[in-house]
């Protein structure tokens, strides 16, 4: 049995690529004792075979311990059950993308009527806007026709017999309505 730092010394590595190869190997290739982790036998051969990237006592260079082809092989009656099982679960997917397909349709057309109503609350923001404005100018000509202190200038100034024009004061503005 050997340290990992022996290992790491014996190949020329560094202790950190032992480190990571070590924990490509299985638990039974591995002792721990306290702190320390120690390599079986088989565990340095495992490892000099990762690390040097060749088999151990083997002409071929192939390792009989680790498989090429990783597939599982299932029992059948698991396998047909596990069809059944895969083509149930498709069926609700494919309903359930069904039911997206249709909220979404659904959403697009509630966009589309938000928008135009956006639109028409937009235009009659417009109108009322407008006829806010057509309503205060007419207020206004009606409080000039029948306030005197907002009448025009030319209804306020009074022409005297030298050219010389004055204004009116309250008073003679005033007189003046109460007298027609």
């Amino acid at each position: 049995m050997k340290t990992i730092k022996q290992m790491a010394d014996e190949l020329g590595v560094n202790k950190d690529k032992v480190k990571y190869q070590v924990r490509k190997l299985p638990s039974e290739h591995l002792v721990k004792m306290g702190n320390i982790t120690y390599l079986t036998d088989d565990g340095i051969l495992k490892l000099k075979e990762l690390i040097l990237g060749k088999t151990i006592g083997n002409p071929s260079g192939k390792t009989d311990d680790y498989p090429v082809n990783n597939r599982v092989t299932l029992p059948e009656d698991k396998i047909s059950g596990e069809n059944e099982l895969y083509n149930i679960l498709r069926a609700e997917l494919d309903s359930k993308n069904e039911q997206i397909s249709a909220l979404q349709a659904e959403l697009s057309v509630e966009r589309t009527h938000g928008r135009e109503q956006a639109d028409k609350l937009s235009d009659l923001a417009a109108q009322l806007a407008e006829l806010t404005r057509n309503n205060q100018l007419l207020l206004g000509v009606e409080q000039s026709r029948t306030n005197p202190a907002l009448r025009s200038e030319d209804e306020t100034v009074v022409h005297n017999g030298a050219g010389k024009e004055r204004k009116k004061g309250f008073f003679q503005r005033f007189r003046k309505n109460q007298n027609p």
